[in-house]
């Protein structure tokens, strides 16, 4: 009795089921990944054009923060300064909206400026 070794045409099958599946996960999470690190780049020229931005008005005086906005490549920065109860200080707000692949998005950093 010759028995030959190797697999079954069943065996094959699964494991190559098994095999595109496995790859189907990691195809789908690659680009989720990548929708990510997108995202993070975005927030993060978002938040750099912020910091600039409340930078800027700490070099001013109380009396000459003003609201306004500008354009930064393919963000647009607006920012407004509240003076509180006391006149001490002001409340900046800052809105920085950018374009996403299906829409725009804002991002708002607040902070306070002493006078």
């Amino acid at each position: 009795m010759n028995r030959e070794r190797g697999f079954t045409i069943i065996e094959v099958i699964v494991a190559i089921i098994i095999l595109s599946v496995g790859l189907l996960a990691l195809v789908s999470s690659a680009a989720v990944v990548t929708r990510m690190i997108s995202q993070g780049q975005r927030y993060s020229e978002a938040s750099a054009l912020a910091n600039q931005r409340f930078e800027m008005l700490r070099s001013q005086t109380c009396a000459a923060m003003a609201n306004g906005s500008a354009a930064s490549g393919r963000f647009t920065v607006a920012w407004t300064a509240v003076a509180d109860a006391t006149g001490r200080s002001r409340n900046v707000t800052v809105t920085v909206t950018s374009p996403t692949r299906t829409s725009t998005r804002n991002d708002v950093f607040q902070t306070v400026i002493l006078c």
